[in-house]
């Protein structure tokens, strides 16, 4: 109840933020919808010279495209700081941190949102729902993407505090969080394009075939409903244990003294 509470502060404070800079706000808004047009006005040309890449049509790669985009989106709306906590270490803010009696990582998680991602978010969702009517999936179908998005946004925070663990191990001097983009824009597309050793490590080590190609093929193709206990599951489980190796080097943390 006391995490709640302060989420709820946390939440207020952000979105007050974001007031105090509402045309930025808006600016930022209207570029990443462009910017989500484009990247599908792209898949468009693509598909116009090749009709299906591996097996799929331009709705189902366009389907796998709006689920990658919605997790992300969600991590950007509301865990985007997980990005800059080498910042913290370098620049000694990490200390502050240390010594308040709350979550480090609930901390610096919340301490910040994303302006541009909300157009992310509203990209996705209606290409989530245009996408699914297009496909013929029933609307339940696009309401269980929609959960299973807020667990699939858990393997990018993980993603993320896995590249931080480098920071702390090198006292900010190393980042690789923001390896995290590269790992969404791979995410974007079906696991079947990729080589089998990708695919392996795609699903079972760094689990970013989780995020939108296996709920794509295993509850709008072959609608395997076990898949959305299985699928919240794995992208907790991930999340869970880089948070136990992110406890484990924060333990081994030293100050930089700034």
């Amino acid at each position: 109840m006391r995490y709640l509470k302060l989420l709820a502060t946390y939440l207020k404070v952000n979105l007050k933020s974001l007031a105090v800079y509402d045309l930025d706000f808006y600016f930022a808004l209207a570029g990443m919808i462009i910017q989500n047009l484009l990247n599908i006005l792209a898949l468009r040309f693509i598909f116009n010279i090749v009709p299906r890449i591996k097996g799929y049509s331009f709705a189902q790669l366009l389907l796998t495209y709006a689920l990658a985009t919605l997790a992300f989106a969600i991590f950007r709306c509301f865990f985007i700081n997980a990005l800059n906590i080498s910042d913290y270490i370098h620049d000694g803010r990490l200390d502050t941190i240390l010594i308040k009696p709350v979550n480090p990582l609930f901390q610096l998680v919340n301490e910040r949102v994303d302006e541009d991602a909300w157009g992310d978010l509203i990209v996705a969702l209606l290409l989530l729902i245009i996408v699914d009517m297009q496909l013929h999936n029933p609307w339940y179908i696009t309401v269980m993407f929609i959960f299973i998005s807020l667990f699939t946004s858990l393997i990018f925070l993980g993603l993320a505090v896995l590249g931080n663990i480098v920071a702390l191990l090198s006292n900010g001097l190393a980042n690789l969080a923001e390896t995290t983009f590269d790992f969404f824009d791979m995410s974007k597309y079906p696991l079947a394009i990729y080589s089998s050793v990708l695919r392996i490590i795609m699903t079972f080590i760094l689990p970013i075939g989780w995020v939108a190609s296996i709920p794509q093929e295993k509850i709008a193709v072959k609608h395997g409903w076990i898949w959305l206990l299985l699928i919240p599951g794995a992208c907790v489980f991930f999340f869970v244990i880089i948070y136990q190796l992110w406890r484990v080097f924060l333990q081994k943390y030293q100050s930089t003294g700034s």
